[in-house]
């Protein structure tokens, strides 16, 4: 079989349980308030960090489908679970990484396997 190396928009969309993105002439648009649940309409609001955290969970999600019935070797292993530490004054500590290789070339990035 060949190796994962990526995930497309449509498996990102499809682990986030969400209608999160449609498209229009300019290209793919990632829908905020469908995915953080606030109707974000200003871009100097912030949610960045809330917003990037949800789409790197969708994504490791998507990955675990994306893999399935892969051998060793052929998975996509640049979305890990998430860690979590313990509730310090009412909050979680969690960490969750993105792991790709990058080119020399600076061009193609794209993920590893496992």
């Amino acid at each position: 079989m060949a190796a994962v190396t990526d995930i497309t928009w449509q498996q990102l969309e499809t682990a986030s349980g969400l209608s999160l993105i449609s498209s229009d002439a300019s290209g793919l648009i990632i829908k905020i308030s469908a995915l953080t649940g606030n109707n974000t309409t200003d871009k100097n609001t912030s949610g960045v960090i809330e917003a990037l955290f949800k789409l790197r969970d969708s994504a490791s999600t998507a990955q675990e489908s994306a893999n399935d019935g892969k051998a060793i070797g052929e998975r996509l292993a640049s979305f890990p679970p998430s860690s979590s530490g313990t509730a310090v004054d009412g909050y979680v500590i969690q960490t969750g990484q993105i792991v790709a290789k990058t080119p020399l070339s600076t061009s193609g990035l794209g993920g590893i396997n496992n």
